[in-house]
């Protein structure tokens, strides 16, 4: 029996694979994977066809693979606005017990989300809840199953300094000793026996490992001030074991990178690449304070930078330095970190920003970031990351069917305006979440005519306003009040010392004080 056959056309196709862009093009899918790609009068001998999308009013590309996503951040108390090292001591858990009904509508509801902001795979860095069978992780995998996104898989290890960069008894012995008390005996700092995550690991890896060939495990240690060398270490061990990639954050704040020099008298990603994290294959979520010498080791490493730009001004982090790693001939994926830059998961939006945040005033003519080395950066970076290289972020024949079909109207209105600019840069510039009429994954339509096909949102809706209702009763305790409130004031006065030594800085975008011209118009 011949599997059946969809044919999906779009002016352009955007291959981001060595065909280019095809004008007039048009993707042949047969089962999960792309059988054909060419123009559409070329397409059209490999029918009959059981479904078609799309047409010449619109685009076809590569559906986005998110780099850095927290899934459990679909829903939560109040804005993500704080540098990490603040933000860190407010992800106290509810006081309502959450039930793994709650971690499958949460995650399922963010992944609807995804999908209609262009994405179809993540790298999802899980912490979980405890008192849950396995951190509620399989809820969690059963939400992507039945979503159908791409998932590498990650649950979070971290073993030191979970307050602060600085050993936990030390941290606490700064405080009022009531203060010091009822911090230690609640879930701030969300780290959870070692031993117990590595052993869920191996529970939810026999489980899930390759379902379907589109959900992966892989190993997260958390980052740097949080992993001493040994869990580090064995992470990697464990990575080697199963054959599988990690995930870590690294270089997100300043703290985190004085915090390295400090404690390790080297960088964090020479501590990283002497530990035999950095490799290929390997993420590094953020990836902001890096210096002239680590990009030059990252770029030899092989190893994927998830520049996630909405998050990182949002946690006053930085800016990736994107344009100098694409330079130096690195990986650079792109990710929403589940605090995307407006809460709409828009992953147009987010290339839009890590393309824009790259035009600095520094260097007269420097001009935007190419679009093309963007967008196959990101692509081929996110599946090099997630565990499916030369599978998905391309569409030629043989790669997975990962696709999104895009609504040309409002994106190249008015007639003729942008004929003598290249298409990709439109794209980049003026494509939103709402042109996207179609999305496919593994070869299944996952959203049809702007609506998602795999969920009745609605229904969904109402679970979300139940679930949330429970864990966030009104009144209870949210980040600007509690327990972390009354901390605060010891977490910023104890990062002080980490902003004290001067950084020259990478990009320049304004002056402190007038340069010194004098002379030079003689």
């Amino acid at each position: 029996m011949t599997t059946e056959r969809t044919l999906v056309i779009g002016d352009p196709v955007v291959t981001l694979g060595p065909r280019g862009e095809i004008s007039g093009g048009a993707v042949v899918v047969e089962g999960r994977k792309v059988l054909a790609v060419g123009t559409r009068e070329q397409m059209d001998g490999y029918g009959p066809f059981a479904d078609i999308l799309g047409s010449m009013d619109h685009l076809v590309l590569p559906g986005f693979t998110n780099c850095h996503y927290h899934s459990e951040l679909a829903v939560g108390p109040g804005l993500y606005e704080h540098i990490f090292e603040r933000a860190n001591v407010m992800l106290v858990h509810p006081d309502g017990g959450a039930r793994p009904d709650d971690i499958y509508t949460i995650v399922l509801w963010g992944l609807v989300q995804a999908i209609k902001g262009g994405q179809t795979s993540a790298i999802d860095f899980y912490y979980g809840r405890p008192g849950l069978d396995h951190f509620g992780a399989d809820a969690a995998l059963e939400a992507y199953r039945d979503a159908g996104l791409r998932v590498a898989f990650g649950l979070v290890s971290r073993d030191e300094n979970i307050y602060a960069h600085e050993s936990n008894d030390d941290f606490l012995a700064r405080l009022p000793r009531p203060l010091a008390e009822e911090i230690r005996a609640s879930t701030m700092g969300y780290a959870w026996p070692v031993d117990e995550v590595f052993e869920s690991f191996e529970v939810l890896a026999a489980r899930w490992h390759q379902h379907e060939d589109r959900i992966h495990l892989i190993v997260a240690p958390d980052w740097t001030p949080s992993c001493s060398d040994d869990l580090y270490r064995r992470c990697v061990a464990l990575a080697d074991e199963y054959d599988t990639t990690l995930t870590t954050h690294a270089l997100e704040t300043r703290a985190e990178m004085v915090y390295n020099l400090e404690r390790y008298g080297m960088s964090a990603l020479e501590r990283l690449d002497r530990l035999g994290v950095l490799r290929g294959g390997t993420s590094l979520a953020h990836f902001v304070w890096v210096t002239d010498a680590d990009v030059k080791r990252f770029a030899e490493s092989g190893a994927v930078a998830s520049n996630n730009p909405g998050s990182n001004l949002r946690l006053s982090a930085g800016i990736c330095r994107t344009r100098d790693l694409l330079a130096a001939g690195g990986k650079v994926g792109i990710g929403t970190d589940g605090i995307s830059f407006s809460e709409r998961d828009d992953f147009f939006q987010e290339l839009r920003l890590a393309s824009y945040l790259q035009r600095t005033p520094e260097v007269f003519g420097s001009g935007r970031l190419d679009s093309r080395d963007l967008l196959v950066s990101a692509a081929h970076a996110g599946a090099e990351a997630t565990g499916w290289p030369e599978q998905i972020g391309a569409l030629e024949p043989g790669y997975l069917a990962d696709l999104l079909v895009v609504a040309k109207d409002r994106v190249f209105f008015p007639p003729g305006r942008f004929e003598s600019t290249p298409p990709l840069d439109v794209i980049i510039d003026r494509t939103e979440a709402a042109d996207i009429d179609a999305v496919m994954i593994n070869g299944r339509v996952v959203m049809r005519d702007g609506e998602v096909t795999v969920v009745d949102e609605a229904d969904l809706r109402d679970r979300v306003v139940d679930a949330t209702t429970r864990l966030y009763p009104l009144g209870a305790s949210t980040q600007a009040t509690g327990l972390s409130a009354r901390l605060d004031p010891y977490i910023v006065d104890f990062y002080q010392r980490f902003y004290a030594p001067e950084v020259a800085p990478a990009y320049l975008y304004n002056p402190q004080t007038d340069p010194d011209v004098t002379g030079r118009w003689q």
